[in-house]
């Protein structure tokens, strides 16, 4: 499967069914990560948890990364981590009554790629946020960059995965499923009840469009890898594609009597599942404390016609 730049890379260069479990995070001011970790009482501390992370994710750590620390002290002794896709003040809010103060989110916390204010450092909506983290304590570290750089791809498999597809297509490549006969309109339809999707997905091409092998995407997708996982598929089914970009690729190839489908499930539904496989992961790291996965949901609604 080609490598699938997220947004953030290009750049520098909600919902109800929670369970019991499904509750928490941490954070206040920015800080940069590579503090040494240290225990108090030889308990855990946040930046300790960092620490198990690098050492036992599996691929080398670079340089110059977006997984740092967001929010808070690193020195903070956890009680409990809350895994989550994107860390809005909902999620932030449900965290902390449960008492789980260090966060992990895969997405900005402060609406921008390297989390700083810039303009915003006087809004009201930033400033509401960053006083929550501060009143609370809780700690925010962003894991993204080393969690994509896995291989397999963690948030493609998992989404897939959770869609029910595991078979590989004849072309035996990551990220393609092969499936029985079936239309766009009835995988759209698998796929809205599966991810509980409540607007935020959109569909290029027609309802009928036969689909035999679907190429999978979480998050943002870039030209260069939709073109890619298209050649071996009839549908892409993605997180975030531009419209200027992989969605005109896809309108166009309907009118070149060569035709591809599209479906754009939203970035935050996409990458949920591969989130909750994150928290999996942790506790085999982490067995001081909880870790539990909270969901974000579907952002969007559809209004009536």
């Amino acid at each position: 499967m080609p490598r699938i730049r997220s947004g953030e890379e290009h750049e520098r260069r909600g919902l109800s069914g929670w369970s019991r479990r499904e509750f928490v995070i941490a954070g206040a001011s920015v800080l940069v990560a590579g503090r040494p970790a240290r225990a108090q009482n030889g308990r855990l501390t946040a930046q300790a948890v960092v620490d198990r992370i690098r050492a036992g994710v599996g691929v080398p750590w670079r340089e110059s990364t977006l997984d740092t620390f967001k929010a808070g002290d690193p020195g903070t002794l956890v009680t409990g981590v809350a895994v989550t896709a994107m860390a809005t003040l909902s999620v932030l809010r449900k965290a902390a009554a449960a008492g789980r103060n260090l966060i992990i989110t895969h997405d900005p916390t402060f609406y921008a790629a390297n989390d700083l204010p810039g303009a915003r450092a006087n809004d009201p909506v930033y400033l509401a946020k960053k006083a929550f983290l501060d009143e609370h304590h809780l700690i925010v570290w962003r894991f993204s960059d080393h969690w994509l750089a896995r291989r397999p791809g963690e948030q493609t498999r998992a989404l897939a995965q959770t869609l029910g597809w595991t078979t590989g297509a004849a072309t035996g490549r990551d990220g393609i499923y092969s499936t029985p006969a079936t239309t766009l309109a009835r995988v759209a339809a698998h796929v809205r009840s599966t991810l509980a999707v409540r607007g935020g997905m959109r569909a290029v091409g027609g309802p009928d469009r036969a689909v035999r092998r679907i190429a999978v995407s979480a998050g943002t997708i870039a030209l260069a890898g939709a073109v890619e996982l298209l050649h071996d598929a009839d549908l892409l089914v993605c997180g975030e594609p531009r419209e200027w970009e992989a969605v005109e690729y896809v309108f166009d190839s309907l009118a070149a009597d060569r035709p591809k489908s599209m479906l754009a499930i939203g970035r935050v539904v996409s990458e949920e599942p591969g989130m909750r496989a994150c928290a999996a992961w942790l506790r085999t790291l982490v067995t001081e404390v909880p870790i539990d996965f909270f969901p974000v949901g579907d952002p969007y609604w559809r209004p009536q016609r």
